[in-house]
């Protein structure tokens, strides 16, 4: 009898041994990509709209939202990588609006960015909302988050609400869904490269760099 329950309790060993080696290798695999360290073995870097090329600067948006932690992850690469962009290369962030916590979020980066209160909440609002799960149910709610972060609380409220900055959202969105994007982080180049995210992000990075460089030098004739 004793022969068998340590038997039993071998097999238990064995079994959540096995299970916790599994978990590691998955977090492990998690941690890899979202660090950036992603190969390319899930398919092509990018998908090429079938759109003329453009023309004056090469603009690359940037789709995020505060409520995705993969964006968050990315953060910290998109700001080193934009600082670095060739002339001739514009960068911009367009927060997504599918939803109407998305679009809430939406106009209050259109509002920060418009005050010039970007840089003082941009990570504040990550942490705010996914680190102490806080959701601003309403624009005041966000007002009053802001309120003394570079941006008075009744100023960014008057541009949150304005007609101006909800079709500036609208346009973002309809860019979003035109381009045929359903997720977001999304990286496009120039209205017509789509990079492929599940490459890694580093990766990703350099791909779009590369991108650039040849679209400028289309344009400068070279």
């Amino acid at each position: 009898m004793a022969k068998r329950k340590d038997n039993i309790n071998e097999i238990r060993t064995g079994i959540l041994v096995g299970v916790g080696a599994l978990i590691l290798i998955v977090v492990g695999v998690g941690l890899y990509y979202s660090l950036g360290f992603g190969g390319a073995a899930s398919g092509e870097p990018y998908i090429a709209l079938d759109k003329p090329d453009g023309t004056g600067d090469v603009e690359v948006v940037y789709f995020f939202s505060y409520e995705c932690p993969h964006c968050r992850s990315f953060d910290d690469l998109i700001d080193g990588w934009q600082s670095k962009l060739h002339d001739g290369a514009v960068f911009r962030r367009i927060h997504v609006a599918y939803s109407s916590s998305n679009r809430l979020l939406a106009k209050a980066h259109r509002a920060l960015t418009r005050h010039d209160a970007f840089d003082a909440n941009h990570r504040r609002l990550f942490r705010a909302l996914q680190d102490r799960n806080r959701r601003f149910a309403t624009p005041n709610a966000l007002a009053q988050f802001v309120d003394g972060f570079d941006v008075d609380q009744d100023a960014f409220l008057r541009t949150l609400t304005s007609t101006r900055t909800a079709r500036e959202v609208d346009a973002g969105e309809r860019l979003f869904l035109s381009l045929g994007l359903t997720g977001v982080p999304a990286l496009v180049v120039d209205d017509k490269y789509i990079i492929n995210m599940d490459i890694g992000r580093k990766h990703a990075l350099a791909v779009a760099d590369d991108l650039v460089e040849e679209l400028l030098a289309k344009r400068s004739g070279l």
